[in-house]
C-alpha cells in the first residue's frame, strides 16, 4: 500500500494535478526506483524519492568511483542501490564502493543525499566549492 501511495505521489508531482490525461513533461529520462525527476517552478530537479531531498554530486570522486568515506559518507549518504535492482537504467549505472556497498552514478557521478538536508530548503549546493546539486 505505502508503494502505491509513493508511486501516486511521484506520478502526481511529474504529471500535474490533472491527472493521467495530462501533457506529458517536457522530456523524460529514465532512473532509478528511489529516484524521483521532479518539475517545478525551476524547471527539472533529482530528489530522493521517499523523502523529496535534493540528489548531489562531488567534483572530488572520479568516475564511478567515490573518495567520499567515513564520516564523509555519513554527511553525504551515498545514493544506494536496492538488493532488486541488478542494471543500469538509461544514464544511471551501479557502481561497487570500497566498503562494498553498491551506490548509483549518474553520467558517471556518484549521486549523494545531504543527512541534514531539507526537501524545502536544501543546503547542500555549493558547499565547500566541491558539492553541487545533481542536474538532469
Amino acid at each position: 500500500m505505502r508503494v502505491a501511495a509513493l508511486v501516486l505521489f511521484v506520478a502526481t508531482m511529474c504529471l500535474g494535478s490533472a491527472g493521467p490525461m495530462a501533457a506529458a513533461p517536457k522530456f523524460k529520462e529514465e532512473h532509478p526506483g528511489n529516484v524521483a525527476l521532479i518539475e517545478d517552478s525551476e524547471g527539472f530537479t533529482y530528489r530522493h524519492a521517499t523523502s523529496g531531498f535534493r540528489l548531489y554530486v562531488s567534483d572530488r570522486d572520479a568516475p564511478n568511483k567515490s573518495v567520499c568515506v567515513g564520516g564523509c559518507a555519513s554527511a553525504w549518504v551515498p545514493l544506494q542501490v536496492s538488493n532488486a535492482d541488478t542494471k543500469t537504467v538509461g544514464e544511471w549505472a551501479i557502481f561497487t564502493r570500497d566498503d562494498g556497498k553498491r551506490q548509483w552514478s549518474y553520467k558517471g557521478r556518484p549521486v549523494y543525499t545531504l543527512f541534514h538536508d531539507s526537501a524545502e530548503r536544501p543546503i547542500g549546493n555549493g558547499v565547500e566549492g566541491k558539492w553541487h546539486y545533481l542536474e538532469p
